[in-house]
């Protein structure tokens, strides 16, 4: 009889665990493929998010300018707001017409001198086809040019015939963009006031964390981003005046910009400087070439990875699985802004672990512990009062332990 109701409980616990798992898997099951239609039905939204998210990124970068100016000036906000888009529009217009004049003159030396280029490209190959050629393996690297020439050029003539109707939907977009970051910027404590309205007044502490950690992790990831592209750029313009290289206006630009895409772009970033060198001045490649790479490493390895942790506080490994997902997610945009909106959530996630500490210690009151934090640290944020608190309780623990 006892071996019957030991089957029986057997039975019943091992039906408890498959209604468990079925429940796990069939919730998951429903969450992604709810994901799933939401992903599907904000495709449609993709470019309004995107113009939407633009003029945010836009008005936080200008925004600190307008305080400074009003601070500094002594002038009402508004006129402040006004005199730094002016400013911003004018050096936007001058950099803009500086870039498509250079590069217009650059493509027009290019094409005038295509023919030689060609004829240079395909004398220094057919040196490295000897070099390299060993029995058998003879690569033809003429004929790899070749393939890799006809295809940039189809790519470039259908980029070309679409130049028109892309030129007008990115200057509409662009439009839209200024105008929204303009209202942004004018009326943005307004803004935030009336989203504080709307978040429940037990969320206002995780509110305030939202849109502190945003503006930190947003605006250390840009002047990190900024900084690297900068060195870059100094070093590219370092190479191409030394090595007298042509087209410098392009090589130094496009090398910045790659640079600009996290952990993927340093190595990117040296292909223009490398590459115009091995056409125009391959003499000096054993200089030029480990040049790069060296200060690419110190960059790389030194100061990269520190300026991202200085700036966001989440480890290389993670910036990495971040560029990687976000670049999954959304593409190229992904790819730039997912490091910081990892930030954003590695705040939340510390957050929570640490408060969780503390309102599973039984001896210790939430509120009484905030607040005695608070009493010694009164400049603190709230999510740093959190992380204190949990600390101390953790050594105290350590302690009693010992």
């Amino acid at each position: 009889m006892l071996g019957v109701e030991v089957d029986g409980e057997s039975r019943r616990r091992r039906e408890r665990w498959w209604r468990s798992a079925f429940l796990v898997v069939a919730t998951t099951y429903l969450t992604l493929s709810l994901l799933a239609l939401l992903a599907r039905a904000f495709a449609g939204f993709a470019q309004i998010f995107l113009i939407l998210f633009l003029a945010w990124l836009l008005a936080f970068v200008l925004s600190p300018l307008v305080d400074w100016v009003a601070e500094r000036r002594a002038i009402p906000h508004g006129l402040a707001v006004g005199l730094v888009y002016v400013a911003a529009l004018l050096l936007s217009a001058f950099v803009l017409f500086y870039a498509v004049s250079a590069t217009t003159d650059s493509v027009a030396t290019w094409t005038a001198d295509f023919p030689l280029t060609r004829a240079r490209i395909e004398g220094t190959l057919h040196e490295w086809q000897d070099f390299i050629a060993f029995g058998r393996f003879n690569p033809d690297l003429i004929g790899l040019y070749r393939d890799v020439e006809d295809t940039v050029t189809r790519i470039g003539r259908e980029v070309i015939g679409e130049v028109p109707s892309v030129t007008v939907t990115v200057i509409g977009a662009l439009v839209l963009v200024i105008v929204l970051s303009l209202y942004m910027v004018a009326d943005r404590d307004r803004i935030l006031e009336r989203l504080a309205r709307v978040v429940p007044g037990r969320y206002r502490d995780e509110y305030r964390i939202l849109e502190r950690s945003v503006a930190t992790a947003f605006g250390a990831f840009l002047r990190a981003q900024v900084l690297l592209a900068g060195v870059q750029a100094v070093l590219v313009i370092v190479v191409v005046v030394a090595a007298g290289l042509p087209y410098g206006f392009l090589v130094v630009a496009s090398s910045a910009l790659l640079m600009l895409v996290p952990f993927f772009g340093p190595p990117l970033a040296l292909l223009p400087p490398i590459v115009v060198t091995l056409i125009f001045n391959p003499d000096v490649v054993l200089i030029v070439v480990p040049l790069l790479l060296i200060v690419q490493t110190v960059i790389v390895n030194y100061l990269q990875p520190r300026l991202m942790r200085e700036a966001l506080g989440i480890h290389p490994i993670v910036v990495l699985v971040g560029l990687l997902v976000g670049s999954q997610i959304a593409g190229v945009w992904g790819a730039l802004f997912g490091i910081p909106v990892l930030a954003v959530l590695n705040v939340f996630f510390n957050y929570a672990v640490n408060l969780r500490n503390i309102e599973e210690t039984p001896e210790v009151d939430t509120s009484e512990m905030l607040e005695q934090v608070r009493h010694e640290m009164p400049d603190a944020t709230h999510e740093e009062l959190v992380a204190l608190a949990a600390e101390r309780l953790e050594g105290q623990d350590q302690t009693a332990d010992a």
